[in-house]
């Protein structure tokens, strides 16, 4: 049988001689359906082409079944890699996921009003979302776990990576290699963790006796970093760590452009270890972590925050650590 319509769960019933109740049970897979009446009635649906109208579905269940996943540079790798595994790990549970585009490192409520007109069931955010968000997502009984930041003052759960240990592993590494004046280029400073990456890396020097100039900390005000570069290397920096891997391939580009050798004249460094997960032209130097144990965690505090119909109460933080993968430009 071949569908020519819409089809309903009226029709699937009708096939099967069964009830729309029934019908509509076995598809939510309900503990009071037979095992071998699910599966029929699945591959029947599957057969004649059913899809299910999730925005009446919501009307009915209060449910969408639907994730949101909040970052704020599409051109990033990191972000799609990460969005990939949260997909991955929230498909068989059954949840589809959205993707919505922040701005400037932070969740503000302009963000918000396409989200929860969605009636998603939750939100993964790799942006720090401001205290108004926090109060509209309560009201509205929406949970939100934060991934890749920390503010101890914002009441929500979060999963992140020792930032900090990045960057002071990063600094001896690049003192062992003899670099005697490294620079920094990281992401806008309101960004919580490029200043935990800036601090780890500061530690490092101070405890080994060296200073860093001050203009050799460059936190970016652009969407390239090619005048914060100018300015590293007129000042005569040896060593460049950068908030993040893609940083570090462009720095390492415009760096070859201008004839200056990486890493006999500059050393480069980055953080993220995109390499481990997509093809890189380049071995960076980088700090990894485990992003499948991170994915993992963010997604099962959201599942229990959901299952639980508990938003906000008793945040949880939990941090993974980091290692350095020593690569071709340093």
């Amino acid at each position: 049988m071949e569908s020519k319509h819409h089809v309903r769960l009226a029709d699937i019933a009708l096939e099967l001689g069964l009830t729309a109740n029934t019908v509509s049970r076995a598809l939510r897979d309900k503990s009071d359906i037979g095992a071998e009446t699910k599966a029929l009635v699945k591959e029947t649906a599957e057969r004649l082409g059913y899809i299910p109208n999730s925005i009446a579905a919501s009307l009915r269940y209060g449910s969408t079944s639907t994730i949101a996943i909040v970052f704020d540079n599409l051109k990033n790798p990191y972000f799609m890699i990460m969005a990939d595994k949260i997909h991955q790990r929230l498909q068989p549970r059954g949840y589809a996921s959205m993707i919505f585009a922040g701005d400037n490192g932070k969740l503000e409520t302009a963000v918000l009003p396409p989200i929860v007109s969605r009636k998603v069931d939750g939100i993964v955010t790799f942006l720090e979302p401001s205290k108004a968000v926090l109060d509209i997502l309560a009201d509205n009984a929406v949970p939100i776990v934060l991934v890749g930041r920390r503010n101890a003052d914002l009441k929500l759960d979060s999963v992140a990576t020792d930032d900090a240990k990045g960057g002071y592993e990063i600094g001896k590494l690049l003192l062992e290699r003899g670099a005697k004046n490294i620079g920094y280029i990281g992401a806008p400073e309101e960004v919580e963790c490029s200043r935990r990456r800036f601090d780890g890396l500061r530690k490092c020097l101070a405890d080994h006796h060296q200073a860093i100039h001050s203009e050799n900390i460059r936190f970016m005000t652009t969407p390239t970093l090619k005048d914060d570069l100018d300015v590293l290397v007129a000042n005569g920096v040896d060593a460049i760590f950068c908030f993040n891997d893609m940083m570090a391939l462009e720095c390492h580009a415009l760096l070859r452009e201008r004839g200056i050798r990486v890493p006999e004249q500059i050393r480069i460094a980055g953080f993220d270890d995109l390499q481990k997960d997509i093809f890189l032209p380049v071995r960076l130097t980088t700090v990894t972590s485990d992003k499948d144990a991170i994915i993992d965690a963010a997604v099962g505090m959201l599942m229990r925050r959901i299952e639980s119909h508990d938003p906000a109460s008793h945040p949880r933080f939990v941090d993974f650590d980091v290692a350095i993968v020593r690569g071709e430009t340093t």
